[in-house]
């Protein structure tokens, strides 16, 4: 078939359409990405023009269809939210502190009228959105701009304290819902603004909403009305996606049933079933092992895992191959351009 833009092709895999081969998108990038370049988050946005030519060039040479737009979003959004953050260190995680002591009292006080306002005064948010503006400007006519933003489960965990908001969880207290609808309004108005400012893709992150962390039961009745509520909200999106770490393969006719149009899973979910079980309206994405394959692997253990999985989803749309999760420091540029090679070798012997 003729060949595609990265924006084509991309688009063409979400509505499950042919595609000229499957595309290749990273799911963040970003620790592994200011790594490479030995910078930390602050001293980017730090940068003339706020990194953008450094994404691009990058996720240019690594062959990704889609570039990330708020590389550092989650320090932004929980300092806006009252977390104390570190982001000065080279290459360095996000490094940030609990913001709530009380949760009874924190949740009295909270204010849903002023989530604008809030993410407009954040420095942070504004640097990010300013980057998203120029990263459209740059190459929105042929690759997916993806703002990228945390899950209101896995915000409260990190508001919280993770260990401690799990217990509060499991203790059923009754400020984790109002907490959560919250967080649920705060990201769907982020998700908005990046929208409005050049994305065409929101990617939500809830790590903390993994099966390796809560059970069935609680994610129906804590994580899906969070989700429901958020994404009820999203306005000029193109397309939503979501990931969660770990096994996540049992989420999967949640995330479908909430309309959802990507689902970016880990490698310990198989893909041929998770095909199976997405059907006709949501696309998987992943599930190439990010350690054990792509950071500590060798380029053609990468390729031999990406040419397996084209081989199974197949050229009708439907799956867009990634790591299983995002790139870990040090993993090498010839891992990852792996992936876009054996994407290429399986359209040409198809």
């Amino acid at each position: 078939m003729p060949a595609m833009t990265s924006k084509q092709r991309v688009q063409a895999a979400f509505a499950h359409q042919p595609v000229d081969r499957i595309p290749v998108m990273i799911l963040l990038g970003e620790s592994w990405l200011i790594d490479r370049e030995k910078l930390s988050f602050k001293q980017m946005r730090e940068l003339g023009d706020l990194g953008v030519d450094l994404i691009v060039s990058i996720y240019e040479e690594i062959h990704s269809d889609s570039v990330t737009s708020g590389l550092g979003c989650w320090t932004g959004v929980l300092e806006a939210l009252g977390c104390p953050i570190k982001n000065t260190d080279v290459g360095a995680p996000i490094e940030t502190k609990p913001c709530i002591t009380d949760l009874e009292k924190y949740v009295a006080a909270l204010d849903h009228t002023k989530i604008r306002a809030c993410l407009e005064e954040s420095e942070i948010i504004q640097k990010i959105m300013e980057q998203t503006r120029r990263l459209k400007k740059a190459v929105g006519e042929s690759k997916y701009v993806c703002g990228q933003m945390q899950g209101p489960f896995s915000g409260a965990s990190m508001m919280v304290d993770v260990k401690a908001f799990m217990i509060l969880c499991a203790k059923k207290s009754p400020y984790i819902k109002p907490l959560l609808d919250y967080l649920a309004d705060f990201y769907a108005e982020l998700g908005n603004m990046y929208c409005e400012n050049g994305a065409d893709i929101v990617q939500t992150c809830d790590p903390c909403t993994s099966g390796d962390m809560i059970s069935p039961r609680m994610f129906d009745q804590l994580v899906v009305p969070s989700l429901q509520r958020m994404k009820s909200q999203f306005k000029g999106h193109d397309r939503t996606m979501v990931h969660i770490c770990g096994k996540a393969g049992m989420r999967i006719p949640m995330i479908r049933d909430l309309g959802f149009d990507g689902y970016s899973v880990d490698a310990p979910v198989e893909l041929k079933d998770s095909l199976e079980q997405a059907g006709p309206t949501l696309t998987m994405m992943g599930n190439i092992h990010p350690i054990e394959v792509l950071r500590m692997g060798r380029p053609e253990d990468v390729y031999k895992a990406a040419m397996a999985n084209a081989r199974i989803a197949g050229l009708q749309g439907g799956y867009i191959m990634m790591p299983g999760c995002d790139l870990g420091g040090m993993t090498p540029t010839e891992n990852i351009q792996a992936m876009y090679r054996a994407s290429c070798d399986h359209a040409a012997q198809a």
